[in-house]
């Protein structure tokens, strides 16, 4: 079994490296620029959770400030450092899912399938490809930390990680009631049983700095806004979202839900333009889905006693997990699944790993996810992004020495009316307006402009590769 484990990161690593030579993109060169330091007391202002100074409205101070930090101060700027560590964080959540399964079950086979399935799923494409969403593989490593510890009865050692996690990412939230939900399994499964009271003593130091932290939070830190954090608490909403996110889970392509309207209507334009990928995906994700129900009804005639109970067990981890975002119909975005993803794999690889169906489903599983993994590559704003900001920085670092102290715009031509969006928008948020000047070329920086105005004008869509 521990050659699958071998096995999986190989693979996922093979899937995922051609993220090591991708760039910053959007929001990347923002936190980049105000994770700045020239002082210690800058620094430490970094985890004031009363006063957000930059008003970004999220308070992560390990992975969007520290992190970045280290990309200024320590890398330089490049992207390949930060790039190496999230590779490493991935390859520890990848290890900790299979000790937690290991943990819960004392079934070396169940764990292995666990690290197989979640090391090959095209969900951490986000992840691994956006320096951004560092802050989803830092919170499912100290989550499952805090897990593992607490299901050991290490308790002081879960809390500490619990804090850690509060310092990661406001979704770190969940962790007590996560910390339940294992409690339930702990019982059925006669591991380290806990009487209720027992359990809720060892929970109140966990609810108390909740409680605080939420405090702090909505009362003085403040909370984040922008056009997509837009709450809808209609269940029927939820429902959907819930359900975009199994499916997502589930191996299909993030770029799906652009193409699906009410009533499960199929834009045409999917087909039009990427029926060679998306044609043998949904075939392989229908084979997939077969198999589920499948293995799923044989686990109930090889009476399999623990069936219902993880049913129940892996829903719970995923619903509670995504709480925190599930009223965000219009942020979504896969590598939110990283943590969800837990509960997915760990029910898949309970009803797989007696029933004759397993090798089927394993190739069929990588399989999927290789061929989303190639549609999202080619789709996904954040590959786009990169590479178009990638050509800003080449322009400018063979340029900028040319351009002195004159004004400089990038604009949009006569031609370019006739898109529905404006190139110069685009280059705009991709660089995340003037951060990228202040950054690689901050004697620029108060001379661009993306308007008409200028000296130089730029024509912007030279960068967007078509």
């Amino acid at each position: 079994m521990k050659k699958l484990y071998i096995v999986s990161i190989i693979i996922s690593f093979l899937m995922f490296c051609p993220s090591l030579s991708s760039f910053f993109t959007h929001d990347d060169f923002y936190f980049l620029n105000i994770s700045k330091v020239s002082n210690i007391s800058q620094f430490i202002e970094f985890f004031n959770p009363v006063n957000d100074i930059q008003n970004i409205g999220v308070y992560r101070p390990l992975p969007l400030r520290v992190y970045y930090f280290l990309g200024t101060s320590i890398f330089n700027l490049d992207p390949l450092g930060l790039r190496i560590i999230a590779f490493l964080t991935f390859f520890a959540d990848v290890l900790l899912v299979g000790y937690l399964a290991k943990l819960l079950t004392k079934n070396d086979k169940i764990a292995a399938i666990s690290v197989f399935f979640y090391a090959i799923s095209v969900t951490h494409f986000g992840q691994l490809y956006y320096v951004g969403a560092y802050q989803e593989l830092l919170i499912t490593f100290l989550t499952l930390l805090s897990v593992i510890f607490f299901a050991k009865t290490k308790i002081l050692s879960s809390f500490i990680f619990f804090i850690l996690g509060l310092f990661c990412k406001e979704t770190a939230v969940v962790i007590p009631g996560l910390l339940g939900v294992f409690y339930l399994f702990q019982n059925r499964k006669k591991i380290n049983k806990l009487s209720i009271k027992k359990l809720l003593l060892q929970l109140i130091p966990f609810v108390l700095a909740t409680l605080v932290y939420l405090y702090l939070h909505f009362f003085h830190f403040g909370t984040i806004e922008g056009d997509s954090y837009v709450w809808n608490f209609s269940l029927i909403r939820a429902v959907n979202t819930i359900f975009w996110y199994l499916l997502w889970a589930l191996n299909l392509p993030e770029m799906l839900v652009d193409f699906v309207g009410p009533g499960i209507n199929l834009n045409p334009n999917l087909f039009k333009y990427w029926s060679a990928q998306i044609i043998p995906i949904f075939i392989l994700f229908t084979t997939q889905i077969s198999l589920i129900v499948f293995a799923f009804i044989g686990s109930f005639k090889s009476k399999l006693n623990d069936t219902k109970f993880v049913v129940i067990l892996s829903a719970l981890w995923f619903t509670l997990t995504l709480l925190p975002i599930v009223f965000l119909p219009l942020h979504k975005f896969t590598y939110y699944l990283t943590l969800p993803l837990v509960g997915v794999v760990f029910f898949l690889s309970f009803i797989f790993h007696k029933s004759k169906l397993l090798v089927p489903f394993c190739l069929v599983w990588l399989t999927t996810s290789i061929f989303s993994l190639n549609l999202t590559k080619e789709t996904n704003w954040i590959t786009k992004g990169a590479e178009t900001s990638k050509r800003v920085y080449t322009y400018f670092k063979l340029n900028s020495n040319k351009m002195g102290s004159k004004t400089i715009s990038f604009v949009d031509t006569a031609e370019d009316k006739t898109l529905p969006w404006s190139p110069t928008t685009t280059i705009k948020t991709v660089i995340s307006d003037k951060n990228f000047f202040d950054l690689y070329f901050p004697k620029l920086s108060n001379n661009i402009s993306f308007n008409e105005g200028g000296d130089i004008k730029i024509n912007s869509r030279q960068f967007l590769g078509y």
